[in-house]
């Protein structure tokens, strides 16, 4: 997986480089949030605008991450396609995540 991250302020905000999440790579995002929260971050803006496509592995794949947020982290969903807001609305994840339309949205919450 195509992944960067970059801080701003008090968030890192993740980018997929990739048009789809699925079961071939989302373990790779989980480790690179995992390895990120070992250094001592703790709020995650993960940025989805490049993403087309998410399966149900991939979707699966977001759930671990909240558990390697340490207490008081936030991770925000920022950019979906609309297909995979679709998604998201579809399985209820976006009662669990907070989704914002962009990046720059979700840093002023």
């Amino acid at each position: 997986m195509i992944l960067s991250h970059e801080r701003v302020g008090d968030f890192v905000i993740l980018r997929i480089g990739e048009s789809r999440v699925d079961a071939a790579n989302s373990s790779e995002l989980q480790e690179h949030v995992s390895s990120l929260v070992n250094e001592g971050d703790s709020n995650f803006v993960l940025d989805l605008s490049t993403v087309l496509f998410m399966d149900s592995c991939g979707l699966a794949g977001l759930i671990p991450i909240m558990n390697y947020m340490p207490k008081g982290g936030r991770l925000l969903i920022a950019g979906l396609h609309p297909k995979v807001e679709q998604i998201f609305k579809l399985t209820k994840l976006n009662t669990i995540f907070d989704i914002y339309t962009s990046v720059g949205e979700a840093l002023k919450s």
